[in-house]
């Protein structure tokens, strides 16, 4: 009995302390000595964050170039000596652009050590990082399902391994609508979203006016393989085609058709690749019947 109750009080002073906070940055300090205001030498002492709460994504709405709705979210994990404690932090900004959810992560570590594991997993797909140092910042970007609207709930977790146990967050994020019918500008803009041997990359135009017939074209470096999955969202009178002039490894896409004022046209690109890294697009214009640009043209896409 003597023995169980040593390591019991063992197991208890080494146990590990972790505080997990998602939909909101809700973490707490630590008890306070009431006689002289300082927190006992056997404390956790944990930094207090105000809760942020979002806009009613029935009644907000984003503009295509934003800026966005940004929730953030942490969680801390400490261990060891109770006085002088190890400690590593996750924490998030998650937000959706009118094309991609994003999520945001950051690792810091108490002894500056770097992260192994970090992944985040969205829609059914998870995506990851092997590294990750100390105070660094990744970037997960997960392309919108067609045909999604405001305020659908996406769930979405955040795993990290490496330095002590691993921790697992459970989050989610109600998406928020694009604004429409209101002051609304012409852009053009490209995002890329995998750069590896197989590639991703979105395109977004968006019309201050209705335009009869526009014509949206780009080339993707380095080829290789079956035709690239082309998806067009928006517009009407849709037609695209592809090809590779001159048996090069550019590939050449193009998308024509009209677009009412107002409207966003989406065109959502996947296809593979000889190498990974490196600008992965040529440049990307979007032109009237005459040929002349309805927005400046978008420069070969990099992943960051």
């Amino acid at each position: 009995m003597k023995t169980t109750r040593t390591l019991a009080m063992l197991m208890a002073f080494f146990a590990t302390f972790v505080i997990v906070s998602c939909s909101k940055n809700d973490l707490k300090n630590g008890p306070v000595d009431n006689v002289t205001g300082k927190a006992p030498s056997n404390s956790i002492l944990q930094e207090t964050t105000t809760p942020v709460i979002l806009p009613d994504c029935n009644i907000h709405c984003i503009d295509p170039g934003g800026p966005y709705v940004e929730s953030t979210g942490s969680s801390t994990q400490t261990w060891g000596n109770a006085q002088n404690p190890h400690w590593k932090t996750v924490s998030y900004v998650a937000y959706n652009t009118s094309t991609s959810f994003v999520v945001e992560v950051t690792f810091t570590h108490s002894g500056g050590n770097a992260s192994n594991t970090v992944s985040v997993t969205a829609f059914g797909s998870p995506q990851l990082v092997t590294t990750l140092a100390s105070g660094a910042t990744t970037t997960f970007t997960f392309a919108l399902p067609t045909g999604w609207n405001a305020c659908d709930n996406v769930p979405f977790s955040i795993y990290q391994e490496g330095q002590n146990s691993p921790m697992n967050l459970s989050c989610s994020y109600n998406l928020y609508g694009v604004c429409a019918n209101r002051g609304c500008e012409t852009s053009f803009t490209g995002e890329a979203i995998a750069c590896g041997n197989q590639r991703e990359a979105v395109y977004t135009f968006t019309s201050e006016e209705a335009v009869s017939y526009f014509k949206i074209q780009g080339g993707l470096t380095n080829f290789t393989g079956a035709d690239a999955v082309v998806t067009v969202t928006g517009g009407s009178n849709i037609t695209q085609w592809q090809g590779t002039p001159g048996g090069s490894s550019n590939r050449i896409i193009k998308v024509e058709g009209n677009i009412g004022e107002c409207e966003t046209i989406t065109i959502h690109i996947t296809w593979n690749s000889t190498n990974s890294g490196g600008v992965i697009t040529g440049s990307w214009s979007v032109k009237d019947s005459n040929g002349i640009e309805l927005a400046p043209a978008v420069a070969g896409l990099t992943c960051n």
